[in-house]
C-alpha cells in the first residue's frame, strides 16, 4: 500500500488498510524547527521533512496568531513557497526560519476588525508621510518632495545591504546604531 502522507511504500504494505507516516517510519524524519518574528515572538515545532510550507504556516498561526496569508517565511535569505516541502527547501533539524509579517496584516482574520482601528491612528501613519508633513511646514513643496525622495532612496539602500541579523540589531538599538 502507498503511504497517504509521502507516497512511499511501507514495510506493512501487505495490509489493505491505508497507511501513513508515523514516527517509526524511517522516512518520517521529524525535525525541530523554530519560526521567529524579527524583534518578536518565536515558536518551535516538530514536523516531518515532508511537510509543506503551507502546513508550517498553519502551525505558526496556532502559536503566534498570524494568518497564513500574512506570513512570509524566509530561510537562508530565500522566501519559501507554500507548495515546497521542508526537505526541498533544504531545511534541517534545528533550523531557524524567519517570519516576515506582510504590512498591515499583524493579526489573524478573527481580530482584523480591531487591528483596522489601530492602522488608522496618526501614530501608525507611514513614516515618509509623517516626514513629508513635518518638512512641508519648513520647506517649499518642491524641496520637501526632493528631500523625502532622497531620504527614501538612502533608507532603501541601507536596508538592501542588511541581513536579518543586522536588521535585528538595528531594531534592538531603537534604530540608533547601524
Amino acid at each position: 500500500m502507498v503511504c497517504q502522507c509521502c507516497g512511499s511504500a511501507h514495510a506493512d504494505a501487505s495490509t489493505a488498510q491505508p497507511v501513513s507516516c508515523s514516527a517509526a517510519s524511517p522516512h518520517y524524519a521529524a525535525m525541530k524547527v523554530t519560526v521567529k518574528i524579527l524583534q518578536g515572538s518565536e515558536c518551535s515545532m516538530e514536523v516531518p521533512g515532508s511537510s509543506k510550507i503551507s502546513e508550517v504556516k498553519n502551525i505558526v498561526e496556532e502559536f503566534l496568531e498570524i494568518a497564513p496569508h500574512a506570513q512570509r517565511l524566509v530561510y537562508k535569505g530565500k522566501t519559501l513557497a507554500d507548495e515546497t516541502t521542508l526537505d526541498e527547501a533544504g531545511i534541517t533539524d534545528g533550523a531557524k526560519i524567519h517570519l516576515m509579517v506582510k504590512k498591515g496584516d499583524i493579526t489573524s482574520p478573527s481580530s482584523a476588525a480591531s487591528s483596522s482601528k489601530k492602522l488608522e491612528s496618526p501614530s501608525a501613519m507611514d513614516f515618509f508621510a509623517q516626514l513629508d508633513s513635518f518638512l512641508s511646514k519648513h520647506l517649499t513643496r518642491e524641496q520637501t518632495t526632493k528631500v523625502v525622495s532622497e531620504f527614501r532612496k538612502n533608507c532603501q539602500l541601507m536596508v538592501d545591504s542588511m541581513n536579518f541579523d543586522d536588521i535585528e540589531r538595528f531594531a534592538a538599538s531603537n534604530f540608533t546604531e547601524f
